[in-house]
């Protein structure tokens, strides 16, 4: 696929997202963006202290971390990264850069994964207008109602990829509704194992 301007350059994807727990959806965006944009490196970052969240995430970061090395440790593209939940203070997307930037064992990134809520709030993050000028962006659809966002010169977004949630995906638990269908087998076990969100 020919993309115009910055998009010729998706060749480092930075994914970030609270992941509680990780599920099937977000692992059909990494597909569809291996599929049609072939990046090198994709970048996954749990955060540790989502400060943009009305509502902190249930599990721990490391137990968020955990859940995503279960499900993409055979992934040949894909890094965690484990910086935003070693650390206490808030979860910066500018700071998280700067830090794989200067870290020479990382390929700089130039392509921003977000949902389509996340993009158009933007300008209220730590350094957005900046992040705006020196990132391409992948946005995603999150649903049928949710504002359209158009293709721009570094902006490719995405039809909408799953209707999974992570909230939804909790409350079922809560209720003790199986999960199969929305998470990896190995997330399944491993929130039973952990009796994880059965409290809301």
């Amino acid at each position: 696929m020919n993309l115009l301007g910055k998009n010729n350059k998706i060749k480092s994807v930075l994914f970030g997202g609270t992941f509680d727990p990780i599920h099937n959806g977000h692992i059909k965006i990494i597909e569809k963006i291996n599929h049609q944009f072939k990046p090198e490196i994709i970048y996954v970052v749990p955060s540790g202290n989502p400060y943009m969240k009305k509502e902190q995430p249930v599990a721990t970061p490391l137990q968020r971390f955990k859940m995503c090395h279960l499900v993409f440790k055979n992934y040949m593209n894909i890094k965690l990264i484990d910086y935003e939940i070693l650390r206490k203070s808030p979860s910066y997307t500018f700071d998280t850069l700067n830090y794989l930037f200067s870290n020479t064992k990382y390929k700089e990134v130039d392509t921003l994964i977000l949902g389509e809520d996340s993009y158009l709030e933007l300008d209220k993050w730590k350094n957005g207008k900046t992040l705006k000028r020196n990132y391409n962006f992948i946005t995603v659809k999150r649903s049928s109602s949710s504002v359209e966002i158009r293709a721009t010169k570094n902006v490719f977004a995405l039809d909408r990829v799953s209707d999974l949630s992570s909230s939804e995906i909790r409350k079922k638990i809560n209720l003790n509704k199986s999960i199969n269908n929305d998470t990896p087998i190995e997330i399944a076990n491993y929130i039973e194992d952990n009796k994880l969100y059965k409290n809301g």
